[in-house]
């Protein structure tokens, strides 16, 4: 049986992998702006999962209020 090649696991950044020695490689500058990157993207995912769910719940009080038998006038562009 042959033995299996131990997979390192790669970082895509911008289209290019990169492993984890080339990230150690990379200058401190560099290093600290790739955890910047990740962590705006951690935050842009996390605005979005929010905006989503204010709508729902915009969406769920308007909705409560047609309900209440409130007049639902519709815009005019």
């Amino acid at each position: 049986m042959a033995k299996k090649e131990k997979k390192v696991p790669k970082i895509n950044i911008f289209g290019k992998e990169y492993s984890q020695e080339d990230l150690d490689a990379l200058t401190p500058e560099q290093k600290a702006f790739l955890q910047h990157r990740q962590d705006l993207m951690n935050k842009v995912e996390r605005a979005s999962f929010n905006l989503t769910q204010l709508r729902i719940g915009l969406k769920g009080c308007e909705e409560a209020l047609k309900e209440t038998g409130m007049e639902v006038v519709e815009a005019i562009e």
